[in-house]
Formats: structure tokens, C-alpha cells, sequence
């Protein structure tokens, strides 16, 4: 494997790292999120070394990202379709939406939040979103 297909790897699992909320200078954090050394961790970033299939696997799941990009550079970053599985919230499945780098890491940060800091971010969201509705329609 040549070293510009390590170093093509390295930058992307850095964007990716960046765009979930990640500090790459927290290896043994990240070593803990991947279930592997810091030292691992290091060499990835470093452009020398690269995670096995089964861990690149992982490494873009919980990134949030394609494994074929991530290894590859094949486009797109991330899937396209979303699943919007949740019911009750007067939500459709809606196919090819996507993410911005700011959405991603609102969400991924949500995600992390307990159930009742969730139910609160919610609540937040739907409150500011009716006050730039009637924002909106007064003009």
C-alpha cells in the first residue's frame, strides 16, 4: 500500500474527525471510540499506517461516514438517503437528503446527550423555530 493512499486516508479520517466534533489530539479517546491503542490511533493519523477492513468499518460508522470514502475517496462522503424511521413527530421519509458538516455535528453531539437534555435541545429547537416562523409571517 503506498503512502499516498495512507496519507489520502489520513486526511479524510481527519475532515471526518473535524466534521463529528472530534480533537484529534485526544488519541486515547479516539483509541477508546475505535477500540484500539492510541499508538493505532496515531500511525492512522500520521499517514502510516491504515485500520483493517473490518475496523475501517467501523471507524466510518461512528463517523458517520462511507467506509468507501473513507478508505477510497469515493464520493459521497456520506450516504445520501436518511432514515427517518421515528414516528409521531409528523416527519416523512424524504430520499436523498444529506447532511451539512454543521448539522452532522449537531447531531452526533445530540446523540451523545441523555435522554433528558434531549427532550430539552428539542424543545429549544421547536421554540426558536416557531419564533422565526412568526418572525417570518410578521414581516
Amino acid at each position: 500500500m503506498g503512502a499516498n493512499v495512507r496519507e489520502g486516508f489520513a486526511e479524510r479520517l481527519k475532515l471526518a474527525l473535524d466534521e463529528a466534533g472530534y480533537n484529534i489530539r485526544q488519541k486515547k479517546a479516539l483509541g477508546t471510540l475505535f477500540s484500539v491503542t492510541p499508538q493505532a490511533v496515531s500511525k492512522w493519523l500520521a499517514g502510516e499506517a491504515m485500520p483493517s477492513a473490518v475496523r475501517a468499518r467501523t471507524v466510518a460508522e461512528k463517523l458517520g461516514v462511507r467506509r468507501a470514502w473513507l478508505l477510497d475517496n469515493e464520493l459521497p462522503m456520506r450516504a445520501h438517503a436518511a432514515d427517518m424511521a421515528e414516528t409521531g413527530h409528523g416527519y416523512t421519509a424524504q430520499e436523498g437528503i444529506s447532511l451539512s458538516s454543521e448539522e452532522f455535528r449537531v447531531l452526533v453531539n445530540f446523540r451523545n446527550l441523555a435522554k433528558p437534555s434531549r427532550g430539552l435541545v428539542e424543545q429549544l429547537v421547536q421554540t426558536l423555530a416557531q419564533l422565526q416562523q412568526r418572525k417570518a409571517r410578521s414581516g
